[in-house]
This record gives structure tokens, sequence and C-alpha cells, in this order.
């Protein structure tokens, strides 16, 4: 994986000085706000919208499951008045670990414990399992069960306040020296005051050993099966998020769990947490739908001086995979500032630069002092870095490695013979992937997770009863409603996906090791359940050139906007990761889809799914019978009324016409109010660029057919609403 170079063009410090322009209609990188009792009304969260808040994230860590729906409610009411789209991200509790703490619930239903206590360095800690303990300076009674026979002498123990920093006073890190029955006895390596909800997090001493203590938990608990099926019964999900995600199994089992909770729109993100999700990157990044580097717990995991390389690496990976990849824990300090630090201010653009599709604001939004201007700050931030990076780069980085990737797959199928090829194709994809990736090593592709790896080390688990609580509680074993526990796992719900064909993502693009296999694509959204993998891939392929070629056609005539209609999202997320400098208009056309004896209406949620993605502006549509000319004009005239494009501005639309995929290019009249009439059409590989006059400006529209491709087929509505 080679490192991106960033050139400035402009080099002149003192005019960098100079007051920002305007801030544009939109900012490419979009913000995630953890919702909590800093902007729990309804007139924080109109506020938060209108300061460019993309997706709203519920995390069932903490709060009870009435307080989570009443904020969706008060969203629900934002949205409306703010007529802006939102999406809805849960974050489950999954393998997080918590130190049992007595609470009470304040006036609006959120937790307050009661009062704080100091732990000084050198003193002896024992973390226990006695359900009879009470939390102290010296005392400290954890959730979970098993916890005494899951460490070893050696192993550091971080316990912090929820959504901490790491550095600041209710961070305490321990060094086990032994364990004695359910007792583990720990030496504190600094001084902490201890208050709110503490978390634990678990680092092995052993640095060859890449299991942590939470990586070999089930990835679901009993609260966050219970919660989600609460939640989904009133409100629509767009994403859930894995805490401490293992592996590609991980995703394979949550998927078949919403699809059996009927929630097969809901799009799956997986949080990269522990050096075991980094060796099962490829496994993961090819199951997800999204990921997100959950960088507060996989900081204390990986070495410091590890942590910008690992950052740069996913990043890069997801954006050659066209997987939206969001960063966490950014502007820490304004929880309690209005002024980020200079560290912070130049970590976010950084990330920026490094080609992130969102940040994800935690404590910030939750319970931070000042949720509103963190959001214009992070936006601000991220609008100056758009400004100088370096999309032609970033263009021909993504050309170059793929066809890299491209080449040794055909290398590697050539030096492969009959009877060296894996006996199971899920091991052959996985061992592909692995080396694909860039981030597994040489020689390191056994530490992958299977049956004997490194990954899988049997364990036994006790049970013990579970308080009466609407909040997260302590793990015990449990079967329920067709969700396999697993054997002798405690206080958490195992998931197993189902046997059979592998799955896929209806983002980004298809893994290039599974192009042979025949499979089922999940969450397509586009009727072609069960198409065999050969075809599916060649149309897949035949998508990726038709979003490069958009993209490359939208930078040489200076477009003002991209067009293109999603039925999956796919096109959307492909054109997205090349990081154009125009905005790129997603047309989603709700319909009516039957279900058992129901009709339910599916697009709404997959309009506020792109809005993860970087630099994508979704809108919904209604549909119409209408002819292509007029689609398209209704569409671009929609663009223009919301600012998107201005007079005379070109405009690189993919829409379909005949069943095909089509790249068109249209103008502007000069007062901006509709297109002007194209003359002609060409069908070919590649828009014929030759024919681009006048420093890149059009003498004709030209367009580009792609025979046989059936995704993105439907036609362009023929009026946008403006609830979008």
């Amino acid at each position: 994986m080679k490192a991106k170079l960033h050139f400035l063009e402009n080099n002149d410090v003192a005019s960098i000085l100079n007051p920002a322009g305007p801030a544009p209609h939109i900012a490419g990188t979009k913000v995630i706000a953890t919702i909590g009792p800093a902007c729990h009304e309804v007139e924080q969260l109109v506020e938060l919208l209108q300061c460019g808040m993309s997706c709203a994230r519920i995390d069932l860590t903490w709060g009870p499951v009435e307080y989570h729906k009443q904020s969706l409610q008060n969203l629900q009411e934002a949205v409306k008045k703010t007529r802006r789209l939102c999406a809805v991200l849960l974050d489950t509790l999954g393998r997080e670990l918590m130190i049992r703490r007595s609470y009470s619930l304040d006036e609006k239903g959120w937790p307050k414990h009661d009062g704080a206590f100091e732990v000084k360095r050198g003193a002896e800690v024992i973390v226990t399992t006695d359900l009879n303990a009470v939390a102290s300076s010296s005392c400290m009674p954890i959730t979970y069960p098993n916890f005494h026979n899951l460490v070893n002498a050696g192993d550091t123990l971080f316990i912090g306040r929820y959504l901490v920093s790491g550095a600041d006073d209710s961070s305490l890190y321990l060094e086990v020296s032994s364990v004695d029955g359910c007792n583990v006895k720990c030496t504190a390596q600094n001084d902490a005051v201890m208050d709110g909800l503490l978390t634990v997090t678990h680092h092995s001493a052993n640095e060859s050993d890449m299991m942590s203590m939470q990586a070999d938990l089930p990835v679901l608990s009993e609260h966050d099966v219970h919660a989600i099926r609460d939640i989904s019964s009133h409100f629509e999900v767009d994403f859930v998020s894995l805490t401490f995600t293992r592996d590609g199994e991980d995703i394979d089992g949550m998927r078949d769990f919403l699809d059996k909770m009927g929630l097969e729109q809901t799009k799956i993100l997986a949080k990269l947490e522990n050096r075991a999700a980094l060796y099962n990157f490829a496994s993961i990044a090819t199951a997800a739908d999204g990921l997100i580097l959950s960088r507060g717990n996989l900081g204390l995991d990986v070495a410091p001086e590890k942590m910008a390389l690992v950052q740069k690496s996913v990043v890069s990976r997801c954006n050659l995979l066209g997987k939206p990849v969001i960063i966490t824990r950014v502007l820490d300090t304004m929880a309690t500032a209005p002024r980020p630090t200079r560290a912070e201010a130049t970590d976010v653009a950084n990330a920026v630069l490094d080609g992130a599709d969102g940040l994800l604001l935690g404590a910030e939004t939750l319970r931070g002092k000042y949720p509103a201007i963190t959001i214009k700050t992070v936006l601000a931030i991220c609008r100056q870095a758009e400004e100088v990076f370096d999309y032609s780069g970033h263009f021909e980085c993504l050309t170059l490695q793929q066809e890299e990737d491209d080449r040794a797959m055909r290398m590697r199928k050539r030096t492969i013979s009959d009877e060296d090829l894996p006996e199971t194709p899920g091991t052959a994809s996985r061992q592909l992937t692995t080396i694909q990736s860039g981030i597994v090593a040489v020689g390191q592709e056994g530490l992958m997770r299977g049956s004997g790896s490194p990954l899988s080390r049997p364990t036994t688990r006790t049970s013990s009863d579970q308080p009466d609580s609407s909040l997260p509680p302590l793990h015990k074993q449990s079967h329920h409603g067709g969700i396999k526990a697993g054997h002798g796992q405690s206080g958490v719900v195992a998931l197993q996906a189902r046997a059979g064909m592998p799955k896929v993502s209806s983002f980004g693009s298809l893994p290039r090791s599974l192009s042979e296999q025949s499979m089922h694509p999940k969450r397509s959204g586009d009727g072609d359940r069960g198409m065999p993998m050969q075809p599916f891939a060649s149309q897949i392929n035949k998508a990726e050139s038709i979003a490069s070629t958009a993209v490359r056609t939208a930078d040489k005539i200076k477009a003002g906007l991209i067009i293109v209609y999603a039925s999956s999202g796919r096109t959307a997320s492909l054109m997205a990761k090349y990081r154009p400098t125009m905005p790129i208009l997603t047309l989603v056309v709700p319909h009516l889809k039957s279900s058992a004896l129901k009709w339910e209406l599916q697009g709404r949620s997959l309009a506020r799914q792109c809005l993860i993605m970087r630099g994508v502006v979704p809108m919904l549509a209604a549909p119409s019978s209408g002819s292509t000319d007029n689609m398209l004009q209704d569409a671009v005239t929609a663009a223009a009324k919301r600012g998107l494009v201005r007079p005379n501005d070109h405009v690189v639309c993919v829409m379909s016409i005949k069943d095909s995929l089509v790249v068109k290019v249209v103008t502007m009249d000069g007062i901006g109010a509709r297109c002007m009439r194209h003359s002609h059409s060409a069908q070919g590989s590649e828009v014929d660029l030759s024919q681009m006059g006048n420093g890149g400006n059009p003498v004709t529209a030209g367009a580009v057919l792609a025979p046989e491709i059936e995704l993105d087929t439907s036609p362009i509505p023929s009026r946008v609403t403006a609830a979008a």
C-alpha cells in the first residue's frame, strides 16, 4: 500500500491566513453525532441538523431504551421542522464490559451515578465477579461473570469513563498481578478519579497473541437483542454498528439476524477496535457495508507509533473498495471547551486528506457543553481541508492500485495449481482477500480467525442472574427467539450465519477473489438475489468502469454536478470513492414491496444511508412514466433549485436508457433554470473527450452506453420532492 502524497497548490503561507470565503452548500465530509442529554430535545436536534449533522447515533451501551426511543421521536420532529434527511445509527453494547455501580435516573430519564472515588498510583485494586461486591477505590465488580478466566498476570486493563479520551482524570490503567478465584488483583499505574459509567478494555501482555478478552465474546448481548427489536418496531433503523467486530463471520451472523427480524434494509457498520479486527480486516471489509475506525479502544491495543499508519492503511483500503469509513475521537476537548486544540484541528484535517468519509462525535455531543459549535467547527475544518485535497492524485492512486491488484490476482491464479487450492470456497476467499488487503503482512495469513486458529481459543463460562432493569444488563446465558446462544457463553447472544454461499454488501466493489464463485448477493435491492457470481461480477466491473468514466469526464469538463440514480447504492458508492470535486446528487425513488402479508415502502432508508458517503447528496424522488429527456430535465431543475448547480454549469448524469446504464453530459442555461437540449449521444466505453473544446466546454452532449447492465436501471423520476 502506497501512501498518498498531498501537494498544496498554494504555498503562500500568508495568503492561507486570509478569512475563509462563504461556506459552500454542503461539506463533502459527513458528521455523525451521538445523541444524549446535551442534545436530546427537539430544539437542540433542530440546531444540530441545521449545523450539518448527517446521522444520529444512538449508543445502546448506556441509557434506558425508553430514553433512546424518546430521542428518536424528538429527532423525527426535528427532521420535519428542518426538512432535512438524517440517518439513524444504533451502536450495540456487544462485547463491551463495564464496572457495576449503583445509579439513579434524573428527571429526563438519563442514568446518573452517585459520587466518585479516587484511586492512587501503586494501590492494589481488585476487579471481581462477585455479585455482592460494591464499587470502591479498592474493589471494582465487573459485569462479565467469567472475567477471571480470561486474564493472565501481566495483562493490562484500562478502566475509564464512558467516552473518555484516555488521558483525563477518569482514566485508570491497571496491571494484572495475579488471579485468585473470582478476584483479579491489579496494581494501579496512575492516579485517577473514577466517575460516571466505567468501561473496561483488556490488552494481553503477549504481543504475539491477537486475542483480547472482548474479541472472545459473542457479538450481541441480550440487551442489544431486546433494544433492536423494540426500537425497530417503532422507528426506521438505517445502520447497526457492531462493537469489537472480530471477523467477517460476525457480520454474516448479524446480517442473518437482521433479516429474521425483518430489517433487510438495515446496513451494518463494523467497528475496528482491536488488533484482531486489523488482522481480519479483509473479511470484515468484504462483508460490512461500512467501517468505523474506533480509535479510542484501538489506540489501547495498538502501539502509539503505529496508529497513524493504521489509520492511513484502513482509510486507503476502504477508499479502494468503495466502502464508507468513519473516524472517531476527533474533538475530545470540545466536550468542555468551545475551541479545539491545534492537535485536534490538525487531526481532523488529516483525516479528510487521508480520505475519510465522515467523523463521529461522541462525548462532544452526548454530554458536551457545545454540541452545535462542535459540529460547526468540525465541518469548517473539513471544508478547508477539502479545498486542498489532491483529487487528481487520489483518482490516479486508486486507478493504479486497482491495476496492481488485478495484476497480482492474475499472477496468483497462474501460480496456484489445482492441488494447492484450499478445500472450501470461503477459505479461498479469506486467504486471497487477506493478501490483497495490504494490512496482513506476508507470513501472517494464518492469524486470520478460523478453525484451530489463534483467534478461536475455547473458553469455559458460567452464568449469573440479571437484575430487572431497562439499562444494559449483566451478562447471562440465554436462548432467545431463534438466536442461538454460544455453548457455555454467558450473558450474551451468539449469532451464527446460515451455512451456504458467502454474502456481499451492496456498497462498494465486489471482491475480486470471489469473481469466479457462485453466490447470493445480499441487500442489493435490485431483485438479483440468487444471481450467479460471474454475471454479477461482470456487471459490477462495468458499473465501476461507468463510475470512473463519469468522474473523469466531470473533472475534464469542470462539471458542477454529477447526478446518479440509485436503487441499491452501489453506483453512488463507486463514484464517491473517487472523491470528485463536485457533489454527487443521488436520486432515490421509494417503492412499495410486498413482504409476507403486508406492504412496506422501501427506498427512504437508502437515501438516508447515502448520507455517510463523502460528497453524496441524496434526494428523494417520485416515480414517473415520462420520457427520458423530461426525467433528466426535472432532476437537473430540482438540483438547480437546491443550489447544487449554477447557470452555464455542465452536469454529468448517470442514468438508465432502455435497460442500459448511460453517462450523459448536459449544460445549464444562462439563468440556471433548466438544462439545454442536447443534440448528440454516443455509445462506447468512454465519453469522447475529443469533442470537448474551449477549455473543457462540451461542444455537444455525449453519452456512454454500457449494454446489458442490469444495475441501477430504474428511470430517473420526473419530480423531486423538496423534503430531501
